[in-house]
């Protein structure tokens, strides 16, 4: 083809282009137009491609390692080895022009769509729907195999795809940019991204990286290209000549970690005024002592773009930041601040770089903050790195607004003594802002001139300083008397600018009383000793020398700590509540900058005469005081392991005290009472000591346990009581001594130290205890399935009184009405151990005098202990009703009170009868108490509408209502009563007008209400606030056992006037008794105020359970009473107008 015709070629793909452009932010009716233009466009650009010899390498008849999705409106990507493939193999995409043999292209249009539906069809892949999925990759790759030269590894233009061999690879990136369009004056545009994947295992240093311009453009299209390593641009702009362009660097443009990877991205400033022009990038030469992949075929292309002509956003710079400042080194330092306008279109900050071009090294300055008008964002960087630092806001962008933003980074200055800092942005390309509406990154630039964006000075960071301050936890509490290598004071030392040699320090030791120094000082640099053991005087003058062994790193805390013992300088100790304190100071003379070898100037010298916090010298300390949990007791003389006092030992801050000798002085009256005395640990009940079988006046336990500084144990004492001892009172008095844990000085606590203060609980002995016996919280009145087992039905408790108490005998007694509905009969308690126990016992049917039926239990291990107050529960078994269980039988309980009772004290005194002197009964309580027998049950819910907007009109739905029947068995219902109230001018529609629905079924029978208008009247509860609705089947409703059903009653709304409008239904719960009965007696007269708002049957006579059931003689119908969940709302609408 001649040169002519390659420029009208360039000229017409110029205009399609354009013309493109203009369809690209149009509304999505256009869309189809701008299809058929992209596809026209990608033809053209294969055709310039083409022309310019750098037509992609095709391989196996069109076959390709396929590793990609795609779908109609997809481009780039593997969309043109689709083409390819699909026009080798029986489904070509079009005869001639775009998609054709030899003119594929990169959009996945219509007409791809239909060849690739196509080829499907023919080759056995369903559903034939022209998508590129998986199952159709599969078919592919069984199609292609065993071709030769299908593309793989290292093929230019295939994105992603790994080489193999063992040199260098290189390849398009997965992620490179497709067709996409740039625009005119935009910055850092990206054309493509490459990456080098390194298999051996040493790291690969590549030293140049050499690139072609693709597309129709020129070198002067391009203002600067740059390589970036993610966010971070990681070289200076490369000159562009001849279409070609090289990056070089003999200490490596970038390195690929041994078995690693690295991708670059090539991006541009574009010039002005370049719409129309295509641009793109390609990967000639790759430079490094490292072999290169045989198997990697130079050139690589990157896709080709097209650059429009728009009007970009555009962001000015204006450094406001220090300059020439001098900042000794701090925290919390604005090392760069600017001012920065915001125009035409907001941006999003997805990245900016800052380079310090300063003296000063990387570890100078740390934790690196950016702040966008006031707010911090982006994580912190710990520290420069190659004198950069990178922020990547890619995962969370900032959005610059359009006006004046405040650009700032604040950083920790912690070395450089001397040195300078200049943290500025360095080229335009180092800001990653992406205009909002054309999704390009905008072309900053620097109000002041040109980048950088800078001080106009560097600053210089301060000399280097030296801070001594007490640290916080530096301890403050009493010291021991005589203590020995004790921690007198903490404290943090700082430096900053450079690391500082400490040389020398004074310490100096000021005590209250005997104004004699400490002795056997020591110095501790982060945990380590320092310098040699002295005696630290009184006035500061007592020197340690470090040479070089104590040396604060610059931007560290370090810590220094002062050992000493309690006493003078001549070993004598330290006074009972005498005070001690310690404070240090550091001369500048004794100071020296590790870089600079200058000493720390005293403006820049904070170490004078730091002082500790002042610590008072106490003696050892163990306080006894009487348990406060532990009250006055009186306890039955004969009783076994009674606790006789107890006891709190509560050691002082200043040190532990172990305890050795623990005295219990009694008075020969107390001694005589009790035998086999004994300690034990209250929090783990542990014995401490040996027993004293028979205690005396005076009682001496040797023992062996600590009681930690400032901490305490409470210990017990046990006896047993004699029987038949007299009323009597008793308080023992406790002492004792031990020494303490650090000093072993000694130590004694108790009596023997303060009169009374070792007084314990006073002790009553009493001749009997007491039980009292009450009704306990039965649980609620309920229907009982038959066939349940282990039904509570009944609660009583029981209180001792100065005593534990075991009950070994009860009588449970039931109606002889009830026996027959009764299984068996269980008592569920807890023993002396805290373990459920559970007894049970079949009835006695009644007989002679004895009107009930009666479980009798011996031999219990009911536990009541001294004090407390415990439970016992009724539960009974029930059977089936063919088993003998009748339905509407009432089951309570009664414990009886004076017959099968018997209650043991700890001293071993029986009582055979209650204190309440009267049968307990589980129905003690209103409503609680009682089991009543039903071969099954329903339950009732609410089922929420469908909305609760009040509307006018016919067939409206005012409540619904589930009815579910127990696993037991079928449940018959044949009457509903439904409460209403609403707003008075609501209309619900006529009696004959309201219906009941079971989901698409209206149920057939009668609607009447209780205002005196009954079946076919005109209108339901009109003109009233409040009433009720009876409804009953024509036919007796069935819900299966463990099956619900759904119920909808439904009306005609009328009568919505202006305020609040509203309709509420509910199912009330009038009865209060049971009745079981015929149906006729259980519902009463259709429209009766009193009758139940439920009737149902269990089908526990099954005599007859015909349709007619409802006027026939089976007696198993019952009302609302204890069913679940009544009362229910089952619908609330309202509407105000």
């Amino acid at each position: 083809m001649s040169l002519a015709t390659k420029h009208v070629a360039t000229v017409l793909v110029g205009s399609v282009l354009v013309l493109a452009l203009s369809f690209a932010f149009v509304t999505p009716a256009k869309a189809d137009l701008l299809s058929d233009l992209q596809a026209q466009v990608q033809a053209l650009l294969a055709q310039i491609s083409a022309l310019s010899g750098s037509t992609t390498t095709t391989a196996g008849a069109g076959c390709y390692a396929f590793t990609r999705t795609h779908q109609q409106g997809d481009s780039g990507g593997e969309v043109m080895w689709i083409q390819k493939f699909l026009n080798s193999h029986g489904a070509q995409v079009a005869a001639s022009g775009a998609g054709s043999p030899g003119n594929e292209t990169s959009y996945y249009g219509a007409l791809t769509k239909a060849a690739v539906a196509k080829w499907q069809a023919a080759n056995g892949v369903s559903p034939a729907a022209g998508y590129w999925g998986p199952i159709t990759r599969a078919r592919v790759a069984t199609v292609c195999a065993g071709s030769v030269g299908i593309p793989g590894p290292g093929i230019p233009g295939v994105p992603g795809v790994p080489v193999t061999g063992n040199g260098l690879k290189v390849m398009l990136a997965a992620d490179s940019p497709p067709s996409t369009s740039l625009v005119a004056g935009q910055a850092a545009g990206e054309l493509a991204k490459f990456t080098l994947v390194n298999p051996t295992g040493s790291e690969v240093t590549v030293t140049s990286l050499g690139f072609k311009r693709i597309g129709t453009s020129a070198d002067s299209t391009v203002s600067n290209v740059y390589l970036f390593k993610g966010s971070e641009r990681i070289t200076d702009s490369a000159g562009i000549s001849s279409s070609m362009f090289t990056f070089n660097d003999t200490a490596g443009v970038v390195k690929v970690p041994a078995g690693g990877s690295v991708t670059v991205s090539v991006r541009a400033d574009i010039a002005a005024s370049t719409g129309g022009e295509q641009i793109g990038a390609q990967l000639v030469s790759v430079g490094s002592a490292a072999t290169l992949d045989t198997s990697v075929v130079l050139p690589i292309s990157g896709a080709i773009h097209l650059i429009s002509s728009a009007s970009m956003g555009t962001i000015a710079f204006t450094y406001t930041g220090p300059t020439g400042a001098t900042d000794n080194p701090a925290n919390d330092v604005r090392v760069f601040e600017a001012s920065t306008v915001v125009s035409t279109h907001s941006a999003w900050l997805k990245a900016i770089t800052f380079e310090n071009r300063g003296s000063s090294d990387d570890n100078d300055i740390k934790n690196l903050r950016l702040y966008v008008d006031g707010t911090q964002v982006g994580s912190i960087i710990g520290q420069l790195s190659n004198n950069k630092a990178v922020f990547d806001l890619s995962g969370s962008p900032v959005k610059l607004e359009t006006g004046t933003r405040i650009v700032k980074v604040v950083a920790d200055i912690v070395g450089g003594s001397s040195k300078t800092y200049d943290i500025q942005i360095r080229r335009a390309a180092d800001l990653l802002a992406v205009d909002s509406e054309l999704n390009q990154p905008v072309l900053a630039t620097d109000a002041g001139g040109s980048f950088p964006v800078s001080a106009a000075t560097a600053n210089t960071i301060g000399t280097a300083s030296l801070s001594v301050v007490r640290k916080a936890d530096s301890p403050s509490t009493n010291v021991a008397v005589g203590a020995t290598n004790l921690l007198l004071a903490r404290y943090e030392v700082r430096a900053s600018g450079e690391n500082v040699k400490i040389e020398a320090m004074t310490v100096d030791a000021d005590t209250s009383v005997s104004v004699g120094g400490v002795d056997n000082g020591k110095v501790f640099f982060n945990g380590q000793q320092v310098g040699s053991t002295k005696d630290i005087v009184e006035a500061g003058t007592t020197e340690f020398t470090f040479g070089s062994s104590l040396i604060a790193r610059q931007g560290q805390t370090e810590i220094i700590e002062i050992y000493a013992d309690a006493k003078t300088t001549t070993g004598t100790n330290l006074l009972n509540n005498e005070t001690v304190a310690i404070d240090v100071t550091i001369s500048t003379s004794n100071t020296e900058g590790m870089d600079s070898g200058d000493a720390v100037t005293s403006a820049n010298l904070s170490a004078s005469a730091v002082a500790g916090f002042t610590r008072t010298v106490s003696s050892s300390s163990l306080t006894l005081t009487k348990n406060s949990a532990y009250g006055n007791q009186t306890v039955v003389a004969g009783t076994n392991n009674v606790k006789m006092g107890s006891f709190t030992l509560s050691a002082g801050s200043t040190e532990g005290v172990n305890v050795n000798t623990v005295t219990v002085t009694l008075l020969s009256s107390e001694a005589s009472t009790i035998t086999d005395m004994r300690l034990v640990d209250n929090s783990t009940g542990t014995q401490i000591g040996t027993t004293k079988g028979a205690p005396s006046t005076s009682n001496s336990f040797s023992v062996n346990f600590t009681v930690p500084v400032s901490g305490t144990k409470t210990i017990d004492i046990y006896a047993n009581v004699k029987s038949g001892i007299s009323a009597g009172i008793g308080s023992y008095e406790v002492d004792g001594s031990g020494v303490g844990a650090v000093t072993a000085t000694s130590v004694t606590f108790g009596s023997s130290t303060n009169e009374g203060s070792g007084t314990l609980q006073s002790i009553t002995i009493a001749t009997a205890g007491s039980l009292t016996s009450a009704n306990g919280v039965s649980p609620d009145d309920t229907i009982v399935v038959a066939g349940s087992t282990m039904a509570r039905v009944g609660t009583f408790n029981f209180t001792a009184l100065n005593s534990d108490y075991t009950i070994q005998e009860l009588k449970v007694k039931v109606t002889p009405q009830a026996a027959t509905s009764i299984g068996a009969v269980y008592l569920k308690y807890k023993n002396q151990a805290g373990t459920d126990v559970t007894n049970g016992q079949a009835l006695t049917l009644s007989s002679g005098t004895q009107v009930h039926a009666t479980a009798t239990y011996t031999g219990l291990t009911f536990f009541v202990p001294m004090n407390t107050s415990k439970s016992v529960d009724v539960y009974v078994d029930v059977p089936t009703i063919t088993s003998g269980a009748t339905a509407g039988t009432s089951i309570t309980a009664l414990l009886d009170w004076n017959d099968g009772f018997k209650a043991v004290d700890a001293a071993g005194n029986s009582t055979t009868t209650m204190s309440s002197y009267a049968d307990l009964s589980s129905t003690n309580t209103s409503g609680k108490g009682t089991l009543v027998v039903r071969k099954t049950v329903p339950t009732l819910s609410a089922v929420a509408l469908d909305t609760t907007t009040l509307s006018e009109g016919t067939d409206k739905v005012l409540g619904r209502v589930k009815v579910t029947a127990d696993a037991a068995g079928d449940v018959d219902w044949g009457q509903f009563v439904f409460t209403v109230n609403k707003t008075s001018a609501i209309s619900i529609g006529a009696t004959t007008t309201l219906a009941l629905w079971d989901g698409s079924t209206q149920i057939a029978g009668s609607f009447a209400t209780t205002t005196g208008a009954l079946v076919g009247a005109l209108d339901a509860l009109d003109n009233l606030t409040t009433g009720l609705l009876h409804f009953r089947p024509t036919t007796v409703r069935t819900v299966a056992a463990d099956t619900s059903a759904t119920y909808e009653l439904r009306g005609t709304i009328g009568g919505t006037a202006s305020g609040a409008n509203f309709v509420d239904v509910s199912i009330a719960n009038p009865s209060t008794s049971v009745t079981t009965a015929i149906f006729s007696t259980a519902a009463g007269t259709l429209g009766t105020a009193a009758n139940a708002s439920f009737v149902w049957s269990d089908w526990s006579d099954l005599s007859d359970h015909a349709a007619g059931a409802t006027s026939a003689s089976t007696a198993d119908w019952t009302n609302d009473y204890l069913v679940d969940t009544l009362p229910l709302t089952i619908g609330n609408k309202s509407v105000s107008i």
